[in-house]
C-alpha cells in the first residue's frame, strides 16, 4: 500500500504544472505573432484619392449612434429620427387617403420612412438594411403609423373648422388651403429629406464608394420611400412627376454639397451644417416659388404617344 503523497508536495506538483501551461501559452502567442500578417482590405479603386477616410474602411466619426447636442453626428441622428418619424406619418396619411386598411397604412409609413435606406443598402451597397441592427426605426416607424391612423382624422377636422372660419372672416383662398399644419409637415420633411441625404452619402463614402455613388446613395435614401409609396398607393410617383414643386433635387443640392466638402477635407460640422442648410433652403425655395422641372406640353404640341388598345 502506497503512502499517501504529502499535502505540501501537492501543492507545488500543481505551482509546476500551472507554469508549464503558462509558458506553453506564451509559447503559442510567439509563434502566432511571427505569422504573416493577411494584407489590408483594398478600397475600390480611385475611393481612397476621393475621400481620405474611405481608405479607413468603415471609420467615420461624423455620425453618431444616438442623438445628442454635443457633436454635430450627434445633432444629424436626432434630425434622422425627425425625419424618420415625418416620412411615416405622411407615407400613412397618403394610403389612408388612398382607401388602405390599417395594416396597409402601417406597412406604407414604415416602407416611406424606411424605404430609401433599404434600397440604397440592399441595392447600391450590397449588404443588409441598416434596421437590421439599429431596430428602433421600425418601431418608430410602426408606432408613428399606428398613431397617426387613429389620430390624424382629428388632424383634418380641425383644418376643416379652421378653414370654414377662416373663409368666412374674408381671407384668401390660397392662404387657406396652405395652412399651418401643411407649413410645419413640410418643413419637418424638409430637415428629413436634408438629413436622410446626408447620411446617404456618409454611407456611400463608408462603403469605400467614389462620388457618383455615394450622391446616388444620398439622393436615393431622401426620396426612394417616397417613391415606393407612390406606387403603392397607386400615384403618380412624385420625383419624377411635375405635379408638385421639385423634391428629389434638393436632395441631390445637399448630398452634392457634402461629398464636395468631405473632399475638401472640411470639419463634419461644417459640411454637414452646409449640406443641410442648402439642401433646406432649396426646399423651402422651391415651395414657396412653386418650382418644377420642364415637362412637354403634350396636349398642345401633339407630343403624346399614341398607345393601341
Amino acid at each position: 500500500m502506497r503512502a499517501p503523497v504529502p499535502p505540501r508536495t501537492l501543492r507545488l506538483l500543481s505551482r509546476v504544472a500551472t507554469a508549464s501551461d503558462h509558458n506553453r501559452r506564451i509559447a503559442r502567442l510567439q509563434q502566432i505573432s511571427r505569422l504573416p500578417r493577411p494584407p489590408p482590405c483594398e478600397t475600390p479603386a480611385g475611393s481612397a484619392d476621393l475621400f481620405p477616410v474611405a481608405a479607413l474602411g468603415r471609420h467615420d466619426d461624423s455620425l453618431s449612434r444616438h442623438p445628442e447636442l454635443r457633436s454635430p453626428g450627434g445633432i444629424l441622428r436626432g434630425l434622422d429620427y425627425c425625419g424618420t418619424v415625418t416620412f411615416a406619418l405622411t407615407g400613412c396619411v397618403t394610403a389612408a387617403q388612398s382607401g388602405l386598411d390599417l395594416f396597409g397604412c402601417c406597412m406604407v409609413g414604415a416602407v416611406t420612412a424606411l424605404g430609401g435606406g433599404t434600397i440604397r443598402d440592399a441595392v447600391f451597397l450590397a449588404r443588409r438594411p441598416f434596421w437590421v441592427q439599429e431596430t428602433e426605426y421600425i418601431w418608430m416607424a410602426l408606432g408613428t403609423a399606428f398613431a397617426t391612423f387613429f389620430c390624424f382624422p382629428r388632424v383634418i377636422e380641425w383644418k376643416e373648422e379652421a378653414r370654414a372660419a377662416s373663409l368666412t372672416a374674408g381671407a384668401a383662398e390660397c392662404d387657406v388651403q396652405y395652412d399651418a399644419v401643411d407649413k410645419i409637415l413640410d418643413s419637418l420633411d424638409s430637415v428629413g429629406l436634408a438629413a436622410f441625404a446626408v447620411i446617404g452619402a456618409q454611407n456611400g463614402i463608408r462603403a469605400g464608394t467614389s462620388m457618383v455613388i455615394s450622391g446616388i446613395c444620398g439622393v436615393s435614401t431622401a426620396t426612394f420611400g417616397g417613391m415606393t409609396r407612390d406606387v403603392l398607393c397607386g400615384s403618380p410617383v412624385r420625383i419624377v412627376h411635375s405635379n408638385a414643386e421639385v423634391y428629389a433635387v434638393p436632395a441631390l443640392v445637399g448630398a452634392t454639397v457634402y461629398l464636395a466638402m468631405k473632399r475638401g477635407g472640411r470639419s463634419p460640422a461644417l459640411r454637414i451644417g452646409s449640406a443641410l442648410l442648402l439642401c433646406v433652403g432649396s426646399r423651402y425655395l422651391a415651395i414657396r416659388n412653386d418650382v418644377k422641372l420642364h415637362t412637354w406640353d403634350t396636349k398642345r404640341d401633339g407630343l403624346g404617344v399614341a398607345v393601341r388598345k
